[in-house]
């Protein structure tokens, strides 16, 4: 998956366009102007084509607390006792996040609501958003590539 956009729509309102990505054909040739290109011959890219989905994920103002955007390589995987349930749209019954929410913002277990951790993992980037309802999750268009 690739975060192909993260945004406001409105004041506190997140907004994540979501795109599935997929195996391509190995490539079978490599750029002569690219001098590792050769490293390149037989790989299987990791793209979006015709056949994948897009998704829309809101998270709205009357319930969003934080979120955090990672690089994707300097993000650890979860450890005990970290728990959650999910491969790449994770749902984290425990998590740090949720403890350092806890610790540093008036946002706890109970106030304003019991909190939810979700995780979507990309390519490219770790989104962690804390909030008290779950987002709204629409199915758009298909890639474009």
């Amino acid at each position: 998956m690739f975060a192909t956009e993260v945004r406001e729509l409105e004041e506190l309102t997140l907004g994540l366009t979501i795109v599935e990505a997929k195996l391509q054909a190995p490539i079978a040739s490599a750029d002569v102007n690219d001098p590792l290109g050769f490293l390149r011959i037989a790989a299987r890219p990791i793209q979006e084509d015709k056949s994948c989905r897009v998704f829309q994920v809101v998270f709205d103002r009357n319930h969003l607390i934080s979120y955090t955007v990672i690089n994707e390589s300097y993000g650890k995987y979860p450890e005990p006792p970290e728990a959650f349930t999910g491969k790449l749209f994770r749902v984290f019954s425990q998590s740090h996040l949720l403890d350092f929410t806890e610790r540093t913002t008036y946002a706890s277990a109970g106030h304003p609501a019991p909190l939810m951790h979700f995780e979507i993992a990309c390519l490219n980037h770790v989104i962690d958003v804390i909030c008290t309802a779950p987002p709204t999750i629409l199915l758009d268009k298909q890639a474009s590539a």
